[in-house]
């Protein structure tokens, strides 16, 4: 894609982790399922790049490759800042990833529950 794509992803990601650290004391996201259950879900390295990488995808497949990008930069230049104390995600960032990691609860609070097979062999 683009190095400049890759280095804010790399920024956006550990200043995410970060935040999240901070905010909650942990890399654990708690779901509360709609009949009653819970489920974890481990924010990391992988997984926010696994979500940058399918927003990319995205605004690549609406926009086209040249203005796809142009976006992607755009939104990345925008989503994070360096200071003194090194990397922070900007207010757009902060809302680019609370956007990102609901859409997962979403996503994990619609799946079917998962349940071990028996067999009678």
């Amino acid at each position: 894609m683009d190095n400049v794509i890759n280095t804010y992803r790399r920024r956006i990601m550990k200043a995410a982790l970060i935040r999240h650290q901070r905010k909650t004391g942990s890399t654990c996201i708690i779901i509360h399922l709609p009949k009653g259950g819970i489920s974890t879900i481990e924010l990391t390295e992988i997984l926010l790049d696994g979500l940058l990488r399918k927003f990319e995808r995205l605004a690549i497949s609406e926009y086209g490759n040249v203005e796809g990008v142009k976006a992607i930069k755009g939104i990345y230049s925008r989503s994070v800042d360096v200071n003194g104390c090194g990397e922070f995600l900007t207010e757009s960032g902060k809302e680019l990833i609370d956007e990102f990691i609901s859409e997962l609860v979403e996503f994990v609070k619609n799946q079917k529950p998962v349940t071990a097979e028996t067999s009678n062999g």
